[in-house]
C-alpha cells in the first residue's frame, strides 16, 4: 500500500510531461488520458500462458488507443516477481559487466522506477500520425511493437529525469536510473532480438554505443557517460517520436535492420553471463505443496 501511495502521484504529471517532450510540438499533440491507476502488487498465483517463457514483472492495459487517450490505462507493477530478478539477475549483471565504480548506482529502487516508468511512458508521445496513415500501430506493422517499448524505455527515462528535476522523486540521483538501465538492457537483451522487447533493447544498445553513451574498457567492463547518456535519451526519444508521428515504414524497418541486431563484442560479453550461470529469467515455485497446504 506504501509503495502504490507514492506511484499514485505520478500518473497526474502526464500531461505536463508531454508538453515537455524533445521533440518537434506537432508530435505531441495529443493529451494523453491521466485518469490513469498506478499500483504496486505482489504476485501471488500465476498460471497458462502468463506462466510460460517470459514472467512478467508489470502489466498495462488496455492496448486499445481510443480508450488510451480518452481514459487512461491502469497500471500494476508487479513487486515480488521485479525483487526476485533485481535479486537472481540484475545483481549478478551488475558484478559481471558494470565497472567497480558504478556498482553502487544499480538499485532495485531505480530497477522498480526504470520499470514503472517504461509503463506510464505507453500513454506519452502519439498514437495517430500525423499525415492521415491511420493508427501508428497501421502504419509502422510488424515494427510497431518494437518501437513502441523502445519508445516507452527511453521516454521512461526521460520522465525520470524531469521529475528528479522537479524534486518528485526524491529517492538515489540520476547515475542510479542510467546505470540500472545500462544493467537492464544486458538483461532483456538475453530474451532474443525476436522478441518486441529484445529487438527494442538492441536498438537502443547499438543507438547508445554510436552516441557514446557509455565506454567499454579493456576488461569489458561497461560504464554510463552521464552527459553523452543525457543527450541520447533526448535525441532518440525525439527519433522514435518522429517515426511513429510520420508512420515511417521505411525509417523504422531501416532502424531495425540495422541496429536491431546483437553484434560480436555484445555477444561475447553476454556469455560471460552465460558462464557464469546468471539465469535468463526467474521461475515460480507455487502452489499448494509450497504453501504447505
Amino acid at each position: 500500500m506504501a509503495w502504490s501511495e507514492k506511484l499514485a502521484k505520478y500518473a497526474a504529471y502526464l500531461p505536463e510531461l508531454q508538453k515537455g517532450l524533445p521533440v518537434n510540438k506537432k508530435y505531441k499533440k495529443e493529451i494523453p488520458g491521466s485518469d490513469a491507476d498506478l499500483n504496486a502488487y505482489d504476485v501471488i498465483y500465476v498460471s497458462g500462458h502468463a506462466n510460460s517463457g517470459g514472467k512478467t514483472i508489470a502489466i498495462n492495459l488496455p492496448n486499445d488507443e481510443q480508450v488510451q487517450l480518452e481514459k487512461g490505462t491502469r497500471r500494476l507493477q508487479l513487486k515480488n516477481a521485479m525483487r526476485a530478478k533485481y535479486d537472481a539477475i540484475m545483481q549478478p549483471i551488475a558484478q559481471t559487466l558494470i565497472v567497480p565504480e558504478q556498482r553502487k548506482n544499480v538499485t532495485f529502487n531505480a530497477f522498480f522506477a526504470n520499470t514503472m516508468f517504461h509503463e506510464v511512458a505507453h500513454g506519452l508521445g502519439i498514437k495517430n500520425t500525423i499525415n492521415d496513415k491511420g493508427t501508428v500501430r497501421q502504419a509502422l506493422k510488424e515494427h510497431a511493437s518494437a518501437l513502441e517499448e523502445g519508445k516507452a524505455d527511453i521516454l521512461g527515462l526521460y520522465m525520470i529525469s524531469q521529475l528528479l528535476e522537479k524534486k518528485s522523486i526524491t529517492e538515489g540521483e540520476l547515475a542510479d536510473y542510467y546505470t540500472t538501465f545500462l544493467a537492464g538492457i544486458f538483461r532483456s537483451v538475453r530474451f532474443g532480438a525476436s522478441s518486441a522487447h529484445g529487438k527494442a533493447n538492441m536498438v537502443r544498445f547499438n543507438y547508445f554505443a554510436d552516441k557514446n553513451a557509455f565506454t567499454r574498457n579493456e576488461q569489458g567492463l561497461y560504464a554510463v557517460n552521464m552527459e553523452n547518456m543525457a543527450k541520447a535519451v533526448d535525441s532518440l526519444s525525439s527519433l522514435i517520436l518522429t517515426i511513429q508521428g510520420n508512420g515511417d515504414y521505411e525509417g523504422v524497418h531501416k532502424l531495425v535492420n540495422d541496429s536491431g541486431i546483437i553484434g560480436e563484442v555484445l555477444a561475447q560479453d553476454l556469455a560471460k553471463l552465460e558462464a557464469g550461470n546468471v539465469p535468463v529469467d526467474i521461475v515460480f515455485e507455487q502452489g499448494k505443496k509450497v504453501l504447505g497446504l
